[in-house]
């Protein structure tokens, strides 16, 4: 495989180097999932209401719907030239894939290096690409079980989650370390998130019942307790945080109002205080805009999402395909891209 490009950064080149010696859900299996056109989104006003389709499309990179049932979660270097995500494997196993573009093409994807034992999943780049974060059932000691999830109102053995790291930001074999306790407080912390200063988002459930959304602030080198955001209220369900470097906008998925039968995409904005109220995504982007796992492409112009919608319009209950549609208009409209 080619690049048309000279990677110039050391953490690329370790991580292209692992990516060719590599061998060749409520949002994804542990959940349940209960182009934009002209539209007026201002401070102070409700969002114009679009009822038609969007312009989302599938996002088949190396065709990689065809391999299996669960594809879902996906995260891109800063350069868009490597791609991983999350694909399950047989069952309830889910490992973490990865995928190279070379002349605008994808290569069919192959299991990343640190991934394919355990139940791996959900995938998230470091703004600058230089680190990889990532949730996984792995025991913290090598040797012990793996974890057992606790959420929903659910024990569910084998399908617990900790936050992991995977680091490319020097030469060598990149160091994979567990997150600190006070990130992995419990055994259900999933789906992470990194900005630009390094204060991480994520989803964690506590007592064993919902998912809430919560960030910690990464000062000193060292991760502070994290707080729960303002709008994850405790009535409902909120999950993956898709949040942009700077921190002026969140994605995130919930079956609250006026989600219907699955769970809906909603953004939340910035404000003086905390976070705007959410806006369903569905009503402002089209209908087909709904599911889980959502997650931004590096220059902001594209959300991803995953649902069980195929690209004929039928639905397959035990299905997630990756869609993605362009959300310029809508961070136009808010002065946060030009």
């Amino acid at each position: 495989m080619h690049f048309n490009k000279i990677i110039q950064s050391a953490s690329y080149i370790t991580l292209i180097l692992f990516v060719l010696r590599s061998p060749g859900m409520a949002s994804l299996a542990h959940r349940n999932n209960k182009g934009a056109k002209d539209f007026e989104i201002k401070a102070g006003k409700k969002d114009t209401v679009n009822k038609n389709k969007s312009n989302a499309t599938l996002f088949v990179p190396g065709e990689i719907a065809p391999k299996a049932p669960i594809n879902a979660s996906p995260a891109f270097t800063p350069d868009n030239l490597l791609f991983f995500f999350t694909q399950s494997q047989g069952g309830n196993h889910l490992t973490i894939m990865v995928s190279q573009r070379s002349e605008g093409v994808w290569s069919e994807p192959k299991i990343a290096f640190f991934s394919g034992k355990f139940r791996d999943l959900e995938p998230a780049f470091s703004p600058d690409g230089k680190y990889l974060i990532f949730a996984s059932n792995r025991p913290e000691k090598p040797g012990d079980s793996v974890l057992t999830g606790h959420y929903n109102g659910q024990v569910l053995p084998g399908s617990g989650g900790n936050l992991w790291k995977v680091d490319f930001s020097e030469k060598g074999t990149p160091r994979i370390t567990r997150l600190p306790g006070v990130i992995n407080a419990n055994s259900s912390v999933f789906s992470p998130c990194v900005v630009a200063d390094g204060s991480l988002y994520f989803m964690r459930a506590d007592s064993g019942a919902k998912f809430h959304i919560y960030r910690s602030a990464f000062k000193n080198g060292i991760y502070q307790a994290p707080v729960k955001t303002s709008f994850s209220l405790d009535r409902f369900g909120d999950y993956d945080p898709a949040v942009a470097p700077d921190e002026s906008f969140l994605i995130f998925s919930s079956a609250r109002p006026p989600a219907p039968k699955t769970a809906d995409l909603f953004i939340v904005f910035r404000a003086s205080e905390g976070w705007s109220e959410p806006a369903d995504l569905r009503s402002i982007l089209g209908d087909d805009v709904y599911g889980v796992e959502a997650r931004l492409a590096p220059d902001l112009s594209k959300l991803y999402y995953s649902n069980s919608r195929r690209a004929s319009g039928e639905t397959m209950s035990t299905e997630q395909y990756i869609w993605k549609v362009n959300i310029t208009a809508l961070l136009k409209a808010r002065g946060i891209t030009k």
